[in-house]
């Protein structure tokens, strides 16, 4: 039987080295690093992930820096806290900070309140494939609980700081910097913040114009911003 999903904790000797420093709009380190932590998880997925990344331009689209009310009250936190080596933690913060932030509820706020912030950093390049990458990253506050969702599209994370109680569909774990996860398209997942904000990169794969939708409302499209 395929799982929905698939969690995995990387050695602790599993840090990134990266001679380069990313300048403002430039991914090629932040590419580089999830290359390096999913060839190291050696798994399918990610393996054929990471040749999937290295194909992206590493030129991010140009969007004005932008924060939200999540990234104003705990970026600098979740940066701090980020466990990688310097270069790599540079790459990371160099993006987190150029990039254009957006707080999310979803615009179904009954729903979900918020508490949440994301930023997409690549787009997919046409024309769109079912191997077809976005690559963001997200931000959530302590004490949040983001509820059961799901969405047509297959979904990598990298957890780059904090911890948080993870759910996909009846299996719960725990998650913290290093750990990778993966979820099928359709999985119901849903991630309870602790008392320090997550940091994560994101990469969605194949149907990224499909739906989205929660877990107490299926039969709802909910719009992806």
């Amino acid at each position: 039987m395929v799982t929905a999903w698939l969690f995995l904790t990387l050695p602790q000797n599993a840090k990134l080295s990266m001679n380069n420093q990313s300048s403002s709009g430039d991914l090629t380190d932040l590419l580089a690093g999830l290359v390096e932590l999913s060839t190291e998880s050696s798994t399918n997925a990610f393996q054929e992930l990471a040749s999937q990344i290295q194909a992206v331009p590493a030129r991010g689209h140009d969007t004005a820096p932008a924060s939200c009310s999540t990234t104003d009250q705990c970026l600098a936190q979740a940066l701090s806290t980020v466990q990688a080596d310097e270069s790599f933690a540079h790459a990371i913060a160099t993006a987190a900070q150029n990039a254009s932030w957006q707080e999310a509820s979803r615009g179904v706020p009954e729903f979900f309140a918020g508490g949440y912030g994301y930023t997409t950093l690549v787009t997919e390049q046409p024309p769109v494939t079912s191997d077809s990458l976005r690559i963001g990253l997200l931000l959530q506050r302590p004490q949040i609980s983001y509820p059961g969702h799901a969405h047509d599209a297959e979904e990598f994370y990298f957890i780059l700081s904090g911890k948080a109680k993870w759910q996909v569909d009846e299996t719960s774990f725990e998650v913290s910097a290093g750990d990778l996860i993966h979820h099928l398209p359709g999985a119901i997942h849903a991630m309870q913040t602790t008392r320090q904000p997550l940091l994560a990169a994101w990469v969605w794969r194949g149907a990224l114009a499909g739906r989205f939708w929660y877990e107490s409302d299926p039969n709802t499209d909910c719009p992806r911003g």
